[in-house]
């Protein structure tokens, strides 16, 4: 049977299946009315006859089969050049060929969204080549114009050192970022979960951002006692992240943090009293090296990868990033936690 697998056509193969049918149908004939009473040309009428419904057949399957694949292959071509609205034949329509029309369809939506998809991501990609070139340009210039002056002895050597080590920190910044967020896009990341109480951890984290920001405002936190499995590691990167971004543009002004658990959710909500975002901004907000005032240097408006790597930290945990006006004036962040370990599973 080896023959009929992929070198017949389909036409070919219900024709020898025919064949067969009708030869042994003739067989059987001739061994009921037996041998001795048929002469050899009857067996040859006989032999006729059968052979006629067997050429029928192989003509109606080869018609049949021409009209139904031919329109179909074609929908499949228009469907490989990227026409996505290709729709198998009318003759396909019919209750016999209505999983293949259903498959057919899902099939192609599919493949719109992974296309839509692939074309998004290297959209990203080609944007976060230019913004992290244009990123790097600055402080690289800025040490090739220190390199040169301390070369020809211009200016003061101990304010050249002070900028020297200014700019070499923030590139090292940059640079720990981008691997991080490196990192984290990786799919074989481990995460560490363990029961963790995150209002526990965000007192904490509070209290260490608040002696390291001397110059910040009142930083309030009113965090209830909230046990989820997670990161713990991470989701302090989270806090942190989020209080040093408030710190830098709250401007010395009011910081709260609240920590709390609603419905299935564990929230985390940080909010500052500073000059906020324009509305129409906060959906670009968590864009890689985004800063969204371009006026501010990077002292004050940092290099745009924080906010990435917390949207980063709650999507590995199957969580989200929502980004609004704060009850306070300004930016409000809400990280959105699932307390169910099997249902941030099935979200990464």
């Amino acid at each position: 049977m080896s023959v009929g697998g992929g070198r017949l056509s389909l036409a070919a193969k219900i024709t020898l299946l025919a064949a067969a049918t009708e030869a042994g149908a003739l067989l059987v004939t001739i061994g009921i009315v037996g041998r001795e009473h048929i002469d050899r040309p009857d067996i040859v009428a006989l032999a006729a006859v059968f052979t006629v419904p067997v050429v029928i057949v192989y003509g109606l399957t080869r018609f049949l089969v021409a009209r139904l694949t031919v329109p179909v292959i074609s929908t499949y071509e228009r469907l490989a050049a990227g026409d996505f609205a290709a729709e198998l034949p009318p003759m396909t329509a019919g209750k016999d060929f209505l999983g293949l029309r259903d498959g057919f369809r899902a099939m192609a939506d599919a493949l719109e969204r992974s296309l839509a998809t692939i074309r998004s991501a290297d959209r990203d990609r080609r944007r976060l080549f230019a913004d992290l070139a244009h990123e790097l340009a600055t402080p690289t210039t800025t040490l090739l114009g220190i390199a040169a002056a301390l070369r020809s002895g211009a200016g003061d050597r101990d304010r050249l050192l002070d900028h020297l080590e200014g700019e070499s920190a923030r590139l090292e910044r940059l640079i720990a970022d981008v691997r991080e967020l490196a990192v984290l896009d990786d799919p074989a990341l481990a995460m560490q979960f363990a029961p963790c109480d995150i209002g526990a951890l965000a007192t904490a984290t509070v209290e260490k951002v608040r002696l390291a920001s001397p110059t910040a405002g009142d930083m309030g936190c009113i965090a209830a006692a909230t046990i989820v499995e997670v990161d713990a590691v991470r989701i302090e990167q989270i806090l942190n992240n989020l209080l040093r971004n408030a710190v830098r543009h709250a401007a010395g002004k009011a910081i709260e943090v609240r920590v709390a658990r609603v419905g299935a959710e564990a929230i985390i909500r940080v909010e500052d009293a500073g000059p906020g975002v324009p509305d129409d901004r906060l959906p670009d907000l968590g864009r890689r090296l985004l800063r969204v005032d371009p006026s501010r240097d990077r002292d004050t408006g940092g290099h745009g990868l924080g906010l990435s790597i917390v949207l980063a930290i709650a999507a590995r945990h199957g969580g989200t990033v929502r980004f609004g006006r704060a009850r306070i004036g300004g930016l409000a962040v809400e990280v959105r936690l699932p307390c169910n370990r099997a249902l941030a599973a099935a979200s990464t």
